[in-house]
């Protein structure tokens, strides 16, 4: 099951986030939020984006975002 690991960021944002979590072999998913109700295909990427792991993944998905944060 997918678990939000970080919501609405812009869309740039969000795909570096996936490189980085997938540099790691972590799969991610990039969604609109449910309550937007649309994406990317209207609006391109200035679109408000979440992004989500696999729940066996968050932990791991989080300490790593969290550390590049730091950075």
């Amino acid at each position: 099951m997918w678990k939000v690991l970080k919501s609405h960021v812009n869309d740039f944002e969000a795909q570096i986030i996936k490189q980085l979590l997938e540099s790691e072999g972590i799969n991610s998913l990039i969604k609109a939020p449910k309550e937007l109700g649309i994406g990317r295909e209207f609006f391109g990427n200035g679109t408000i984006m979440n992004v989500y792991v696999d729940e066996k993944d968050y932990e791991n998905a989080k300490e790593i975002l969290e550390n590049k944060e730091a950075d």
